[in-house]
């Protein structure tokens, strides 16, 4: 993997102490599978944006997505690279393609479905940064040419422990 490249840039940016910019190549970045099957790579988080930003690619399986729940401390966006997505807020209910752009406010309830039979691929900003840290931790390290490993006894509980402990609450429908 590429180490990620910094050239001088101007006046610090978002708090991060530094004065170069972060590039990360395609298809590199640390990756986890996650939430059933999900594969989450991180692009930017606390490490290179400060307490700004996390940027994350998302590649969510057909048929799968989380429950209902709320971000308490984080507004999110998605924006869909690749196929389709249900995005569900109390009664509103949003079928978004390929280049759509969604916000959440924190504090909102919403959940998001993979209602196709393909692979939706989209990119996640959540601000300010940090919850990069709950897909770490509660993922399996991707390795190429691996499947996926099952998930381990216990992970519910686990995602529901760590969702609390990073400010994302999951709520009834």
């Amino acid at each position: 993997m590429r180490k990620p490249m910094s050239i001088p840039w101007g006046p610090q940016g978002a708090g991060t102490g530094s004065e170069s910019i972060t590039y990360v190549a395609p298809g590199e970045g640390p990756s986890v599978w996650a939430l059933q099957g999900d594969k989450y790579t991180v692009k930017a988080g606390k490490g290179t944006t400060g307490p700004g930003f996390t940027l994350l690619e998302g590649e969510i399986a057909p048929d799968n997505g989380p429950p209902m729940h709320i971000h308490n401390d984080a507004d999110e966006i998605f924006y869909l690279l690749d196929g389709e997505l249900t995005v569900a807020s109390g009664e509103e209910v949003i079928k978004a393609e390929s280049g759509a752009f969604i916000f959440i406010p924190r504090g909102a309830k919403h959940k998001f479905r993979n209602d196709s039979s393909k692979i939706t691929k989209l990119l996640f900003v959540l601000a300010p940064a940090g919850f990069e840290n709950f897909f770490m931790e509660i993922g399996s390290p991707v390795v190429p040419g691996k499947d996926r490993p099952d998930e381990p006894v216990g992970y519910e509980q686990l995602v529901v422990q760590r969702a609390e402990d990073f400010g994302m609450i999951i709520v009834p429908e």
